[in-house]
């Protein structure tokens, strides 16, 4: 024993020279603390609560009974009402004795499938049948049809059918596979005749019910495996229980001094028995149910608990000294490889306890700062998600969606309303400045969307308009007391209830911005109270400025454009500010489309800039004429420059390469440009440019001239030669007199 001992104490770690024995003093102290009290609760309950809980737990044992009987009741009621029901189904409403179901087959199985569905469609039912009373010969669905030629089944299906009862709870003795007898249940649903001349039964339904289900059921009673259960039919004395070896017990409690006590307790070989009685009142039917339970099942729990707590008391108590000598060092393990992970080694001349708490400390600063970091991320990720809102990119989301992604955000709205005001800015200055002083003094709950240097967007969330008008009226005079921010203009919308209204609120704003303020050093503006939905724009579209704005745009005219898009801007804003950027996307796509056109890529010559998205997120004019005119129009255009000289020169050969091919044939420009692939209007300016006349003059001049060399070199006629440069004889002799002053056969002749 001795060399274990010293064993042990080789194998665990050493031990600094400080705290060992504060260390060992507590350890004792923990041990002896943890053993009294289970020591005096352990006794407690065994001198003073087991008399108290036997009874206390015998009612709950009473209760448990009561809860598995009411179940049981519940499960026949159920099965009392459906098969009530499905005699009053269309199916089995009416004569079934005086139907021939070899005839009518369709509805014999109509009959089987819906006995068949029924008899699956509840655990509780072993078997239906349908027995037909029928006058040539008996016939029963179970669920399969077939006829009833056994005389003893007959009899028992007539006794059914016969029975004083029309609905009737009943039992039938049968042999198990063991040869034991045991009594299932059947419930009976005897169907009239719906004749008048007869008031007899035509059909019973009959429902037997799974043994082992209603064993199972009746075996909850018990609660317990050395506990009995009994179901008895009063009428016919019927008993059933799991064991037919039970029935001992049973008699036992009838020969008892009291066997119509509803609570008792008995004795039997040596036990005593807690015994509960009832009555289960069904259709024509009434039951008694029987539970005994073993008391000391009941109470053995609480004894055994109450022993165990006192002996492992006492023997924690004893150890408790042994077990602080000997592993004392191990149970320093762990506050070891603390010091460790905080010192790097093991060892400190400080107090354990007082490094631990420090490093805790410093830990919990740390914590601080991180939980700092997490709320500033999550206030950018609400942002974020405001911004994708306001911009559309969750217009199918529902309000539900909304508020759950804000409620992850730990945003709750419930009955709050929410807001926005957008700021602008005279330079990135002034922003930064304006954010500083409303994170400092604006009170309420607010997040920040940055669209850009000179604007900001505002989120708020307020309890009522009154609060939300009063801060963001404090914050503008504010504001607007100190030049320090220069001019800047606010904008407050509605508030609104629903997140999905916001970006109505913010779209209304938007539209508001486009009208010029002058005269105004800083100004806030409030949105009407009410969101128009419905209004429509009264503005018709400019198509003839746009046409004109593509065809200077063609002619290389800088002033033209520019002149052309100041009349488009006022045209589209006469009557409604709100068409102005859609006016300026519906521009965009026109003049997208005719660089296209012009055989040009786009992104190639932005260079990768999404000027739509930049158009998109523009809300004063002067923004949006800079990305039409200076980032859309002016690069295409020196595109263009560079290249029409190349471009030119390519079209002009292709052009007479063409015409001195197909000459002979009935030629045309737009057969020509589609030949090339260009439009006929770039085809027809290119090679006036490049040849000094249009694409007819020079085919006519070309077809003239090989006139002239067949007129001279060859005996063909005049209508022959008409035909070989492509023209037919009459309009040939009038053009070819119009070019050379003479007919075609006076010039033959002067040659």
């Amino acid at each position: 024993m001795w060399q274990i001992l010293q064993r042990l104490k080789s194998s665990t770690i050493p031990m600094p020279k400080f705290g060992v024995s504060y260390y060992k003093k507590q350890v004792v102290i923990l041990l002896i603390v943890l053993s009294v009290p289970s020591l005096l609760i352990g006794s407690i309950i065994h001198v003073f609560g087991v008399t108290h809980l036997r009874e206390s737990l015998i009612d709950a044992h009473n209760q448990q009974i009561t809860n598995q009987v009411d179940y049981i009741n519940s499960q026949m009621r159920s099965l009392e009402m459906n098969l009530n029901y499905w005699s009053h189904e269309s199916l089995f409403a009416q004569d079934l004795h005086l139907i021939n179901y070899q005839q009518e087959y369709e509805l014999a199985s109509e009959i089987r499938s819906s006995l068949f569905s029924k008899q699956n469609g509840n655990s509780l039912i072993e078997r239906i049948h349908l027995f037909v009373n029928l006058e040539r010969r008996p016939a029963v669905f179970n669920p399969q049809y077939r006829w009833v030629d056994d005389e003893e089944k007959l009899s028992i299906y007539q006794d059914y059918l016969h029975h004083e009862h029309a609905f009737y709870w009943t039992t039938r003795h049968e042999l198990d596979d063991h040869g034991h007898i045991f009594f299932p249940l059947v419930l009976v649903k005897n169907i009239p005749t719906y004749s008048y001349d007869q008031d007899l039964n035509s059909a019973s339904i009959i429902v037997e019910l799974n043994h082992q289900a209603v064993l199972q059921m009746l075996a909850g009673l018990s609660l317990s495996t050395e506990g009995f259960s009994f179901l008895v039919e009063e009428n016919s004395g019927v008993v059933i229980t799991e064991e037919q070896s039970d029935l001992v017990f049973y008699e036992e409690i009838m020969a008892s001094d009291h066997p119509t006590k509803i609570l008792q307790t008995i004795n039997f070989n040596d036990i005593e028995y807690s015994v509960k009685k009832g009555t289960l009142n069904r259709v024509n039917s009434t039951w008694t149910y029987i539970s005994a339970v073993p008391v000391s099942s009941i109470t053995a729990p609480i004894i055994n608990l109450s022993r165990t707590i006192v002996i492992a008391s006492l023997v924690v108590l004893l150890i408790s000294i042994v077990v602080a000598n000997l592993t004392f060092r191990s149970m320093y393990r762990p506050i070891n490889k603390l010091l460790q992970a905080i010192t790097g080694h093991g060892n400190t001349q400080k107090d354990e306890l007082s490094l631990i708490e420090a490093n805790w400390l410093k830990l919990n600063e740390e914590k601080e700062a991180l939980e700092f970091h997490a709320d500033i991320l999550n206030e950018k990720l609400i942002s974020n998600l405001f911004f994708q809102l306001i911009e559309g990119y969750l217009n199918e989301e529902p309000e539900r969606e909304l508020r759950l992604k804000l409620k992850q955000y730990n945003v709750i709205m419930d009955d709050r309303k929410i807001a926005y005001v957008d700021i602008a800015t005279e330079t990135k200055k002034n922003q930064n400045q304006l954010l500083s002083i409303i994170a400092e003094v604006f009170p309420l709950k607010h997040f920040v969307i940055p669209f850009n240097d000179r604007f900001f967007g505002m989120i708020v969330i307020t309890e009522n308009d009154q609060e939300l008008e009063e801060a963001v009226t404090k914050l503008y005079e504010k504001i607007n007391n100190l030049d320090q921010y220069g001019q800047v203009t606010m904008y407050l919308s509605q508030s609104v209830y629903h997140v999905i209204e916001l970006p109505l609120a913010v779209e209304e704003i938007r539209q508001r911005k486009y009208k010029e303020l002058l005269g105004y050093r800083s100004i806030l503006i409030k949105m009407p109270k009410k969101i128009e939905t419905n209004k429509e724009p009264q503005v018709m579209y400019p198509f003839d400025t746009e046409k004109k704005i593509l065809e200077a745009i063609a002619q290389f005219d800088h002033a033209l454009i520019n002149q052309l898009i100041d009349d488009f801007i006022e045209k589209i804003k006469e009557d409604n500010d709100g068409s102005i950027q859609y006016g300026f996307i519906q521009l965009y796509g026109a003049i997208h489309t005719e660089i296209l056109k012009n055989g040009m890529y786009p992104l190639a010559i932005y260079k990768g800039k999404n000027i739509l998205k930049d158009i998109l997120q523009s809300y004063d004019i002067g923004r949006l004429k800079y990305l039409i005119i200076d980032c859309m129009i002016k690069p295409y255009l020196l595109k263009m420059e560079s290249k029409s000289l190349s471009k030119q020169d390519y079209i002009v050969k292709a052009v007479t390469d063409y015409i001195h091919e197909n000459y002979q044939e009935d030629i045309s420009l737009e057969q020509c440009a589609q030949e090339l692939g260009f439009t006929a209007y770039t085809v027809s300016k290119l090679f006036k440019q490049g040849k000094g006349e249009n694409f007819i003059e020079y085919l006519t001049r070309y077809r003239i001239e090989k006139a002239k060399i067949l007129l001279t070199s060859s005996t063909l006629k005049v209508q022959e030669v008409a035909e070989a440069v492509g023209y037919r004889h009459s309009y040939f002799n009038r053009i070819f007199k119009k070019h050379t002053n003479v007919t075609p056969g006076r010039y033959r002749n002067n040659a």
